[in-house]
């Protein structure tokens, strides 16, 4: 047996967050990482010899790395930092409380025990419209502290015994001084002007690879022909205005590739296609370009294949030959090789291990390699595992920013015979089994479709507006002259602003990813002299819309009303909503909601609310908002305090563990297929601290008594 080589790929990417006309950073989050994730990733390394990895640079995020690198950019959080606290504006110390404690609770904020006392100071759970009423309640001291432990928090654990500057701030801890900013800033400068230097160094000594993706990070086979989602999603609505320009993809990947050999001194034989979104015509173009090898999600590689069962009972892969090995894709007699990421070991690092101790999860972890191990036996000559995940954002959740863990399985896999860790192309040069492949699927390394992006009526504004803006710039400017205007048709084409659109993700800088988008396509006109269409100064996010839920009623419920879960099968066959949408974000934002069941019987409308357990504590003087927007308008209000309930019509309301409510269908005047507009709200002195869904309401229609019948033979 040959054993298993490993290939880790950390996708390093953040979306252009500059706004090009003004020259300013919106926000902070390449600052941020900069300064917590790039350059410790890389280093780590160092300590653990014969541990290759994989390392995919998007230009976007270089470019801004570059120009962070002596911290003398205009960006919005470091305007605001630099300012003394006695020239703070009331808006400046609004900013600050809304803003500088976005970061994980647990593993970033209460270790500096002043900055725990700071949030709680504020309020856990603070709405924006009521943070002007508590700043009076802070001292200038406390918002320089303020100033200064949210960046400190934002410092890898890992500097602390690098840097004698963090040592003093963390001691020191409160009353800190205007010249104690500038020690923090020194030390920024240094891990951020270290950072690309690093990579180079380490590619130098070959013990990883660097790679890179299409520069502004866009869905590529988007740009060629928007109507490609349909071969994922045959029945998505696409956008009014179709998108359909192939030469942007391409400068996308040329514009990547010269970019990244500009600042890292070499040309990649690889790159991470955007949202692992990969089509026949998004190959051609990489193909064209040179690019030896593009990695994706293993979905992608059964839909190509039309492959059935894929995995068994225990999650492990069934006929691990056909994953675990590289594929050739030739057309035109060009050819380039893919390598299939294991979805399952991915997403256990990006989402899961965190709440686990860390050496319970490596060793996990390492289980789990030593189980493919053994399933491939010697039907493939080297397999290859591939783990491929962003490398940024999971590290906020674990504990000591991931070191633990990753020190933990670094030395397993260092340790264990039958486990070679490998950078692709030393692994693809001796590669010796090779499948072929003769499609290729159109789709992302999110559920092989691109719905994230693509299809939702929000999605759907956006891509016509960059469709109508594109084609305006084609005819204005089809020499290409003005070089600025065309950049920003590139930065617009991103696929990050298309990420917060929708009903699927949501982050308290939602409507600035929204302004961005939106300035991009104005700075078009702007560069060109001409006046921004008034359509871009409407904001493309809607409050007012329909949410769509995860999951819609399938069977009637009858569950008890007690505030408990009392059963698991109560709530079996209900709709379901998240309180906040899952997946890649800047960070942990967190919502006192968590998600939302709904439900129906012949006569009752039920609803359940599930809380952050965390939020438990601060229930005393909560009360719960359930608005019902029918043939007439209802409000409904449980008061927690003493358990009352407040509405013109019959309710019956529990709350324990869980939030229950029962009305009759009968007493809101509704019937058999009338719709109501539902939506729940949490309020604390008379202020909304979250809310389900995010925007807009949840459409629930009435059934009728042969619903159940109905839904069988759906």
């Amino acid at each position: 047996m040959d054993g298993i080589c490993i290939s880790f790929l950390w996708h390093m990417h953040q979306p252009y967050y500059k706004n090009t006309f003004t020259g300013e950073y919106l926000l902070p989050w390449t600052l941020l990482h900069g300064t917590k994730d790039y350059y410790d990733m890389g280093a780590m390394l160092k300590g653990f010899p014969g541990m290759k990895q994989n390392f995919n640079f998007v230009p976007s995020l270089l470019e801004q790395l570059v120009d962070y690198e002596d911290l003398d950019v205009k960006d919005t959080y470091l305007d605001v930092f630099r300012k003394d606290p006695s020239h703070l504006t009331e808006k400046n110390k609004v900013f600050l409380l809304g803003n500088f404690f976005n970061a994980n609770w647990e593993n970033m904020i209460r270790p500096f025990p002043r900055y725990y006392e700071l949030l709680a100071k504020r309020g856990l759970y603070c709405p924006a419209d009521g943070l002007s009423k508590v700043t009076g309640y802070f001292s200038e001291d406390e918002f320089r502290d303020l100033q200064i432990l949210f960046f400190l928090a934002w410092t890898d654990p890992s500097f602390f015994a690098d840097f004698e500057g963090l040592r003093y701030l963390r001691e020191k801890g409160k009353k800190f001084s205007e010249e104690d900013k500038k020690v923090l800033m020194d030390v920024q400068k240094n891990i951020l002007k270290g950072t690309i230097p690093l990579y180079r160094e380490l590619a130098a000594e070959g013990s990883v690879e660097l790679s890179t993706s299409a520069f502004y990070h866009p869905i590529i086979p988007l740009l060629i022909d928007s109507a490609s989602a349909r071969e994922a999603m045959p029945d998505v609505n696409l956008p009014d205005v179709p998108f359909a320009w192939p030469e942007d993809a391409s400068r996308q990947i040329s514009s990547g590739l010269d970019f990244f050999q500009r600042v890292m001194g070499i040309r990649p034989a690889g790159m991470w296609p955007p949202e692992g979104s990969v089509s026949e015509a998004a190959l051609e173009l990489y193909m064209r370009h040179g690019v030896r090898w593009l990695a994706t999600d293993e979905d992608i590689l059964f839909e190509s294949l039309r492959w059935g069962a894929r995995r068994d009972g225990h999650g492990f892969v069934i006929n691990p030959e056909v994953l675990y090995k590289p594929y050739r894709y030739e057309r035109n007699g060009r050819d380039v090789t893919i390598i299939f990421r294991d979805q399952s070991l991915s997403d256990l690092i990006s989402f899961h291990y965190s709440r686990s101790d860390a050496r319970e999860a490596a060793e996990d972890c390492l289980g789990r390699l030593r189980t493919i191990r053994g399933s491939i036996g010697n039907r493939i000559a080297r397999p290859l595992v591939t783990i491929a995940m962003d490398g940024e954002n999971a590290w906020e959740g674990y504990k000591n920013d991931g070191r633990d863990f990753l020190s933990y399985l670094y030395e397993g896999i260092l340790r264990e015979d039958g486990m070679t860790p490998v950078t692709i192309s030393e692994y693809l040069e001796t590669a010796r089994d090779y499948g072929s492949l003769s499609r290729c699927h159109a789709g992302s390394w999110i559920g092989h479709n691109f719905s994230i992006w693509l299809g939702h009526s929000e999605d759907n504004s956006a891509w016509s507006r960059l469709a109508e803006t594109r084609r305006f710039l084609g005819e204005e400017d089809p020499d290409h002259a003005n070089s600025m205007a065309w950049e920003s048709i590139y930065v617009a084409e991103g696929s990050d602003w298309f990420w917060w659109y929708g009903d699927e993700h949501s982050s308290d800088s939602d409507e600035i990813f929204d302004l961005l988008f939106r300035e991009n396509l104005a700075n078009v006109y702007r560069y060109l002299g001409k006046e921004v269409p008034e359509i871009l100064s409407i904001p493309i996010i809607v409050e007012d819309r329909v949410a769509r839920p995860a999951r819609e009623p399938v069977n009637f419920l009858r569950p008890v009303i007690d505030g408990r879960v009392t059963n698991y099968f109560e709530w079996i066959g209900s709709g379901f909503i998240e309180g906040k949408g899952h997946g890649t974000a800047m960070h942990e934002a967190v919502f006192a909601l968590k998600d939302c069941c709904f439900g129906f019987n012949e006569t009752s409308l039920f609803l359940r609310v599930d809380l952050d357990k965390r939020f438990m504590n601060e229930m005393d003087g909560a009360v719960f908002e359930v608005s019902i927007i029918g043939k007439d308008d209802h409000k409904i209000e449980y008061h927690v305090r003493d358990g009352s309930i407040k509405a013109a019509v019959p309710v019956q309301a529990a709350f324990d563990e869980i939030l229950e409510l029962c009305i009759p269908f009968s007493d809101l005047g509704l019937g058999p297929k009338d719709e109501a507009e539902v939506w729940f709200s949490l309020k604390i002195n008379e202020m909304i601290v979250d809310r389900i869904p995010q925007r807009g309401y949840l459409v629930i229609t009435v059934p009728s008594e042969t619903f159940e019948a109905e839904m069988w033979y759906v």
